[in-house]
């Protein structure tokens, strides 16, 4: 039996659209520093935070991340908890900013809640959608 003919192109109907994914990375280090805050990195505008991934190299036990807009600010992360080493999605820590369509460049600000007792890496993943569309 023959097979269908798809057309030089091959199957040309890509729906919905593939989208890249792009990504920041903030270190948050042992030191005090960090638990009084610093600029980790700017989301450009017209994209939309699409996941954020928590990576501790050891516990924790008693601190937590923020990412905000402002120093100490959850808009982006809200008391993320890093206890023991592990790779994890954010889950109910993501705050108000995922999955939300930015209207200007976009400074992220990195806080743990007291000095880490060992380095934790937050990647934030985001895409920018095809022109027309805000998803």
């Amino acid at each position: 039996m023959p097979q269908p003919v798809l057309g030089p192109a091959g199957v040309t109907v890509n729906n919905p659209p593939a989208l890249e994914l792009y990504q920041k990375v903030a270190q948050l280090d042992t030191s005090a520093g960090d638990a009084t805050g610093f600029l980790a990195f700017i989301l450009p505008k017209g994209s939309i935070p699409a996941s954020i991934f928590i990576a501790s190299s050891g516990a924790n036990v008693a601190q937590t991340i923020n990412l905000g807009t402002t120093l100490g600010g959850t808009q982006l992360l809200n008391a993320a908890t890093c206890n023991g080493a592990q790779f994890s999605a954010a889950g109910t820590a993501a705050g108000t900013l995922f999955g939300t369509l930015l209207t200007a460049d976009t400074p992220i600000y990195a806080k743990a809640s007291a000095q880490l007792t060992n380095a934790v890496k937050v990647i934030v993943r985001y895409y920018f959608p095809q022109q027309g569309m805000t998803w």
